[in-house]
């Protein structure tokens, strides 16, 4: 491949991450509740956390190492790791077809919607999209070109992969479903084995942390998995067109045909079997979950990398140039649309709610508690559910705030609840109206300070008032 192109993939990427920092410049975001969770297990780094494994709180703590603790420096890692994916899109699509499609395959993966709204947070998905991506190519350069070492790095990447998010585990599952309609006799040689132990291996730190912790992350990932509610056939369509919408219209349209068998050299038949066994399962797996009860659309995203190669390949196979190009333009109008929503409302729509109001006006909450809780030193936010702890925590980052969880029964249902449930002494405690009797009733006294008010869009504030209770009496 030229250099020339290269360094304009490059440039591409580059040009969308700036894009990306100014839209959040733009929308006056602050961090969404997860993120400024995220943030917090960043600042006492573990081998696990109550939801997560640890992952993503050393990406974030690299991120904030490298370029600071403001709402940029939290997201940029994170945010890097989309561009970045569609790099490794380019070299998988490179490893059997040619050098348009495998620029083009880039460019689909750098300009999904998906991928634009996630790529505006931090989440487990950032960085497990780009292990599971990188892990396709090394699969693929394993079975083609053999040796020890590409085996071994692909459990490297793996592993990485597990303690990023658990649903790693389905890439393993698939790479087993490959190899066993496939390549069986790649079972019989020691090095996929090898690399699934090596893959395992990165995992066990976690094991014994959640084992010292009662398992509370593989519990939680089980409830969210197994969850079921009413379900049905509604659901799974909402599913689904969700999942049409996040590929983008046309291109997710083009996904379909790109199932079926046609003519096609080996390399393009053997690079073709392994990306439908590394898109189709997850997708699968991800509609069943709908079906049974609920899948949020996020759960799938690492199957768009393999299924937008699918996507570009059969459109430039039967020579549909101009529909890629009308599906990749249509794609960055949904990301601009996305992006610039803010305006746009404001302009056209002022009583339409926008997208990011979750995560407005937390900064402003954060400056007008910041005296309050330097007058109170030592003295934690109490609170009885993780919202309001993870936000200004991260808002009041320079004082530091003590959080602690209001946990009469001394359940585990949170992070908060698992490391920081409230025992004794006094504490600040935010709430819409008064302090609720269940509360109120086992402290000595009650004392209001402060009404707290920020706007967050048409007709939406965040409101509290503040009070200090004194002297905890005991649950």
């Amino acid at each position: 491949m030229g250099h020339r192109l290269w360094l304009s993939a490059l440039l591409l990427g580059g040009l969308l991450l700036a894009w990306r920092i100014w839209a959040i410049h733009l929308s006056g975001i602050t961090l969404y509740v997860d993120e400024a969770q995220y943030w917090g297990w960043a600042q006492a780094l573990d081998w696990g956390y109550f939801s997560k494994p640890p992952g993503v709180a050393v990406l974030i703590a690299a991120s904030t190492a490298l370029f600071g603790d403001g709402v940029i420096g939290t997201k940029l890692l994170a945010m890097a790791c989309y561009p970045l994916t569609a790099w490794v899109a380019l070299l998988i699509a490179r490893e059997a077809y040619d050098e348009q499609t495998a620029i083009a395959s880039g460019l689909a993966v750098l300009t999904l919607p998906i991928y634009a709204w996630l790529g505006l947070f931090v989440s487990t998905d950032a960085p497990l999209v780009l292990l599971w991506s990188a892990a396709i190519l090394l699969y693929t350069r394993a079975l083609t070109r053999g040796g020890t070492g590409n085996w071994l790095l692909l459990g490297i990447v793996c592993g990485l992969g597990l303690l990023t998010k658990y649903t790693m585990l389905a890439w393993l599952g698939s790479a087993m479903l490959h190899l066993l309609i496939v390549e069986r006799r790649r079972l019989l040689q020691p090095a996929p084995w090898l690399a699934a132990m090596l893959a395992c291996a990165f995992l066990l730190p976690n094991l014994i942390w959640n084992a010292g912790h009662d398992f509370p992350t593989l519990r939680h990932t089980a409830d969210i998995t197994l969850q079921r509610t009413a379900g049905g056939l509604l659901p799974l369509l909402t599913f689904l067109g969700a999942q049409w919408l996040a590929f983008g219209p046309l291109l997710g349209t083009a996904f379909a045909p790109a199932l079926l068998p046609q003519p096609a050299s080996d390399n393009q038949r053997r690079l073709r079997g392994i990306l439908i066994c590394f898109a189709l399962p997850l997708w699968l797996v991800a509609a069943a979950q709908a079906a049974g009860g609920s899948a949020n659309a996020n759960w799938a995203a690492p199957a768009f990398v393999p299924a937008s190669i699918l996507a570009v390949a059969w459109l430039l196979g039967r020579g549909h140039r101009r529909w890629l190009f009308i599906a990749l333009s249509l794609n960055l109008l949904l990301t601009a649309t996305l992006y610039h929503w803010p305006t746009l409302s404001a302009s056209f729509f002022p009583q339409v709610a926008t997208p990011y109001s979750r995560a407005l006006g937390w900064d402003k909450v954060g400056q007008q508690l910041r005296p309050i809780a330097a007058a109170h030193p030592g003295t934690p936010l109490l609170a009885e559910e993780r919202t309001l702890l993870a936000h200004l925590q991260y808002e009041l980052r320079d004082q530091p705030l003590r959080v602690a969880s209001w946990n009469p029964q001394g359940t585990r249902n949170d992070h908060y609840q698992l490391t920081a449930s409230f025992t004794r002494g006094d504490a600040l405690i935010l709430v819409p109206d008064k302090v609720p009797e269940h509360i109120a009733s086992r402290f000595a006294a009650t004392r209001h300070l402060a009404t707290l008010e920020a706007d967050t869009g048409p007709r939406r504030k965040l409101h509290f008032q503040v009070y200090l209770l004194h002297d905890f009496q005991g649950y």
